[in-house]
């Protein structure tokens, strides 16, 4: 199983207002400024290069934050969107504490109960839903989108003998 991975690159306007990317696109273990809270308005980040391959199959999406929260009931979900619809709400992997930590929503195997190809995978966005944060106050430092996907190649065929045919397509050697 293969992936690509990209750090958050584009946010909405409480994302911009909160200075997040800015802050978000790097990992550089500061005190993981800006903070957020039940009242910042939902956040939406967008991903770019990706670059999944065509002709891939997408076999799970997962978004892995560093950050910490001032008390254990921060622990916002994230929804993300194909393109054309939204999933529902994933919660992170662990609570956030007061420490730094890598949480995750999603993995490997976790399709969010959206249908994917590479062209909706290369154009996902996420969507932090702050109302889900019954208290507290979050603090991130990044925050990493990777897709996984399988290739569609197989294993090779070998012919020892015999006549191939091909009668439509092309082959590359």
């Amino acid at each position: 199983m293969a992936f690509k991975e990209s750090i958050a690159s584009v946010t909405n306007s409480a994302g911009t207002g909160i200075g997040a990317i800015a802050a978000w696109a790097s990992s550089n273990n500061t005190r993981n400024n800006p903070s957020f809270n039940s009242s910042t308005g939902d956040i939406t980040l967008q991903f770019g290069f990706l670059n999944v391959p065509s002709g891939t199959t997408i076999t799970g999406l997962e978004i892995t934050v560093e950050g910490q929260g001032s008390n254990f009931a921060a622990t916002p979900e994230i929804f993300l969107n194909n393109g054309s619809s939204n999933s529902s709400g994933i919660a992170p992997s662990a609570a956030f504490n007061k420490s730094d930590q890598d949480v995750t929503y999603g993995g490997s195997s976790e399709l969010w109960g959206l249908s994917w190809t590479p062209t909706t995978a290369n154009a996902v966005t996420a969507t932090i839903d702050v109302s889900t944060i019954a208290s507290g106050v979050l603090f991130w430092d990044y925050v990493l989108m990777r897709v996984y996907y399988e290739t569609g190649t197989g294993a090779p065929i070998k012919i020892t003998s015999g006549l191939v045919k091909i009668t439509s397509g092309k082959i590359s050697l």
